[in-house]
């Protein structure tokens, strides 16, 4: 079994109780000398930020690990290798699913090549998972909060500006929205609305052509279509 370990510190956040690089590369060496494998090399990491991105050894490893040079890395802990569990789902899955390389924590006592290590990988995936969808959801209900507000949150939808951090309404803009829903009310589809448009030479949001998915995203979009504009007095359109 060839096997390369891996020890880091992060100078921003205290050093964990006997676990300075010296320490953290003995526990590996004696974990690999115990089971008569072969320590093929200890890559050893200093950062001093808390950027998840910023472990170029840890980039080194991943990289090699696609090589075949060794089977199996060992880290003291789990937290030497990230503390970012989405990172740590994607490190598993490159290096343990595509790469075929084995994975072992020591303290944890997680051997990916184990029946619990697969139990407990599969958790991270998880974990990893119900991580993304719980800040998605928090975010948009952040941007909902802010919108309710009037406050300003990315690009402001078709119909709408910004001015002081505010949004404001573009009445060209939503004489142009009446005259897509009424288009699409009437069973037009998005891509002939589109050519109407264009052929009308009536501007999109940056002054370029209109394509179907611009109308389907202006009368559809949760930010756009009827419930953005339902309760605006849109008025007339000339020559609609």
């Amino acid at each position: 079994m060839k096997v390369i370990g891996y020890t880091s510190h992060n100078t921003l956040s205290p050093q964990p109780k006997n676990l300075t690089l010296d320490d953290q590369e003995q526990i590996i060496r004696n974990y690999v000398a115990e089971r008569n494998w072969e320590l093929v090399d200890v890559f050893s990491e200093i950062v001093s930020t808390n950027s998840s991105q910023s472990k170029t050894k840890l980039d080194e490893l991943i990289d090699l690990s696609a090589t075949g040079a060794f089977d199996m890395i060992v880290v003291p802990r789990l937290d030497r290798l990230t503390r970012n569990i989405r990172q740590l789902s994607r490190l598993v899955s490159e290096v343990c699913g595509q790469h075929r390389v084995g994975l072992i924590s020591i303290e944890e006592g997680l051997d990916s090549t184990a029946d619990n290590g697969r139990l407990a990988m599969t958790i991270i995936d998880i974990l990893a998972k119900w991580d993304t969808k719980r800040i998605s959801d928090r975010t948009r209900e952040i941007i909902a909060r802010k919108r309710s507000k009037g406050e300003r949150v990315g690009h402001a939808p078709f119909g709408f500006t910004y001015k002081d951090k505010m949004l404001v309404t573009v009445q060209d803009e939503l004489d142009t929205v009446r005259l897509i829903r009424e288009k699409r009310d009437a069973g037009m589809s998005y891509h002939k609305i589109a050519k109407y448009l264009n052929d009308r030479k009536i501007a999109s949001k940056r002054g370029g052509i209109w394509y179907a998915e611009t109308v389907k995203t202006v009368f559809q979009n949760s930010l756009g279509g009827k419930r953005i504009y339902q309760d605006l007095d849109l008025g007339s359109v000339a020559g609609a």
